[in-house]
């Protein structure tokens, strides 16, 4: 008979304030408002909107810093 695998337990790791205020302005940008629309360039396949790129880099370094793996782009 096999041994049991040891299971993989998913952790919920509370996001910084950072990470959550990044977050809620991407998903506002790409997925849109009740007053606004969501981003074509973000919704193509390409993904070549600018801000989005940039709020998605926002979100990314929020949680490196969080983590503490801050790599040398993010600190420029």
């Amino acid at each position: 008979m096999a041994e049991p695998t040891r299971e993989h337990r998913v952790r919920n790791i509370p996001w910084s304030d950072g990470e959550e205020y990044a977050y809620r302005l991407l998903v506002e940008h790409t997925g849109g408002t009740e007053t606004a629309p969501p981003c074509p360039g973000c919704s193509s396949p390409q993904r070549d909107c600018p801000e989005g790129k940039s709020l998605r880099g926002l979100l990314r370094d929020a949680t490196r810093a969080r983590t503490g793996r801050i790599s040398p782009e993010a600190t420029r």
